[in-house]
């Protein structure tokens, strides 16, 4: 029984002195991970200027898009009246004027496209936002245009 007290003794304070050391370990294990989260003025000044840099990437690569975009348009548009133009030499006389009317509204509304075009490529924040949205208003318009156009002469 003695011996059975004097172990007891001996694990209880093993137990005990483990314990000791495991919580005087804690703090500093737990102030190293504190420490490795702590976020410095320098780091949120990088993490900026990378959210600047991506942000700025990214809305030129939409941009470029857009450009792309509607230089396929004005290219489509070019081969549309040069079909119409081709139209135009097997019509009659009053037909013939009235297509011509029709094509010159069509060149004066490409031509006003191409000037947005430039305006657009200079263009940034809100400015490109209204640029860019009153181009997608001239090509729904001159789409429209175009179709009536043929849907007039295409008989």
């Amino acid at each position: 029984m003695k011996r059975l007290g004097f172990t007891a003794i001996i694990v209880l304070a093993a137990v005990g002195i483990i314990m000791i050391a495991c919580s005087e370990q804690k703090p500093s294990a737990e102030k190293a991970k504190v420490e490795n989260l702590a976020t410095t003025p320098e780091d949120i000044k990088k993490e900026a200027k990378d959210l600047a840099r991506t942000t700025l990437a990214y809305t030129e690569e939409q941009k470029a898009l857009y450009r792309k975009k509607i230089q396929d348009k004005m290219a489509q548009y070019s081969r549309n009246l040069m079909e119409l133009e081709a139209k135009l030499v097997r019509m009659n006389e009053q037909a013939k004027a009235e297509l011509a009317a029709a094509m010159e509204d069509l060149n004066r509304k490409k031509a006003e496209m191409g000037v947005t075009i430039l305006e657009i490529q200079e263009a940034s924040g809100e400015a490109y936002d209204d640029l860019k949205e009153g181009m997608d208003r001239a090509i729904d318009e001159m789409d429209k245009a175009y179709d009536q156009a043929m849907s007039r002469f295409d008989k």
